[in-house]
Order: structure tokens, then sequence, then C-alpha cells
């Protein structure tokens, strides 16, 4: 049998921890600043307030710190497409 989507995964915490990011201003405006980043510099900068949200996170919903952890692969695979992109 395959696999499923949520196998191995606490559903009601990835759930409520999604919630709690999107409802949040600042993971919104960073989520942004990345996705609208159009050279390294901006991305930098937009990883760095990512930064900023991990410490924030870790301390205020530690349970929910994943999502952050996330967003900053995501801006990382962001920038190294972004640098391929440039070339």
């Amino acid at each position: 049998m395959a696999a499923g989507v949520w196998d191995g995964l606490d559903k009601e915490r990835v759930s409520r921890a999604l919630v709690t990011a999107f409802l949040s201003d600042e993971y919104l405006e960073v989520l942004a600043a990345i996705n609208n980043a159009e050279t390294i510099a901006e991305i930098d900068a937009a990883r760095e307030r990512v930064k900023e949200l991990m410490g924030l996170w870790r301390e205020e919903v530690p349970e929910y710190a994943f999502v952050i952890d996330a967003l900053y692969l995501f801006s990382d695979k962001l920038r190294l497409q972004l640098a391929e992109d440039m070339r």
C-alpha cells in the first residue's frame, strides 16, 4: 500500500502551525519579500528577516517553529535559483 501524505506527521500540529503562520503579518510579509526578490541582495535581506522570525518563534511558539525553518529552506532554494538565473 502506498504511503499517505500525512503518514508519520502530526496533522493537527502541522495544521495549527500553518494557520498560525498564515495569520501572521510578519510571516506573510517575509514570504512576499522572498517571492518578489529580483536580486540576491533582496533575497538576502528577506533571509535576515526570516532569521529574526526564527528566534521569535522559537521563544513564543517553539512547537510551530518548524514552519519558519521551512520558510528559510524555501528562501535558500529561491536564492540558488536566482543566482543560477543571473549567470
